[in-house]
């Protein structure tokens, strides 16, 4: 998110970095992990990997439509609220034992993510019809999370992590180099090298996220309904002081008691 605000800033092109992004955390995956061509045809996680890949790439596409077409606040929630869907997901289909504590949690997590990124628009939707964007990115997003948590439950074995992550990203790139080929004409190049460096930096970072978050679900300290909590009030919570303290970005009181809630719902779930 801070890369992305940055290079906005800039008017570089984001859609180039996002699929040098995706490349350079594909090739980082592989060249870390070293495994063979065959093992990873035979994986049973492979479709799931294929399907997650072109996933990715068409919600970035569907991010920079809906804030283009229905604002930047109705966005971000509709990005940040989608950890419901994983969540409800995990108690369901997994079973997953839910206390008072665990329940008040993740409540308050999600009061707290949309309070946390909530801004009020000054300007309303031009487009009545494009209100279904956030609803897309919701149902998008949340699926994506929850498709993530299943792979990794049912098809991915100790030793896979990372070569899934490996192959996710290139599926993603691929997507991304085919599309950049078809609209090539249409996408303004400027500021190669610097683009180029945001898409290298982008790419390490995304690489590791994914990789830290399945590593995390596999551990089994916590259940995944408090894993992707607070995962996103982890995401919520950094990027807004970054905002504040690179960006001058202001806080209303209304995002200061999100980031309270917050900290009180990390807690509780870090009880269960």
């Amino acid at each position: 998110m801070v890369i992305f605000k940055s290079a906005g800033n800039r008017k570089l092109n984001v859609f180039s970095i996002i699929v040098i992004n995706y490349v350079i955390a594909a090739c980082l995956g592989f060249c870390i992990e070293g495994s063979p061509v065959i093992s990873i045809l035979n994986a049973s996680w492979l479709s799931m990997a294929i399907i997650i890949g072109i996933l990715f790439i068409v919600m970035f596409f569907v991010i920079a439509l809906s804030t283009i077409k229905a604002g930047i606040s109705a966005t971000s929630v509709a990005t940040k609220m989608s950890v419901i869907i994983p969540i409800i997901f995990s108690i369901i289909y997994f079973r997953e034992n839910i206390s008072f504590l665990k329940g008040a949690g993740i409540i308050l997590a999600v009061i707290a993510v949309f309070l946390s990124i909530y801004k009020k628009e000054k300007k309303s939707v031009k487009d009545s019809k494009s209100i279904y964007l956030p609803f897309v990115l919701f149902l998008g997003a949340g699926l994506i999370d929850s498709l993530i948590k299943y792979t990794q439950q049912t098809h991915i074995s100790a030793q896979d992590p990372m070569i899934f992550t490996s192959v996710l990203f290139s599926v993603s790139a691929l997507t991304g180099i085919i599309i950049s080929l078809i609209r090539w004409k249409t996408i303004p190049q400027k500021d190669v090298v610097i683009t180029g460096g945001y898409g290298i930096v982008l790419g390490i970072v995304n690489f590791g996220s994914l990789y830290g978050l399945i590593r995390a679900l596999e551990s089994g300290v916590f259940d995944s309904s408090i894993i992707f909590g607070i995962n996103n009030m982890g995401i919520v919570l950094l990027s807004v002081i970054v905002a504040v303290l690179f960006f001058s970005e202001k806080l209303t009181l209304i995002n200061k008691a999100g980031i309270i809630l917050s900290i009180i719902a990390i807690i509780l779930l870090s009880l269960v």
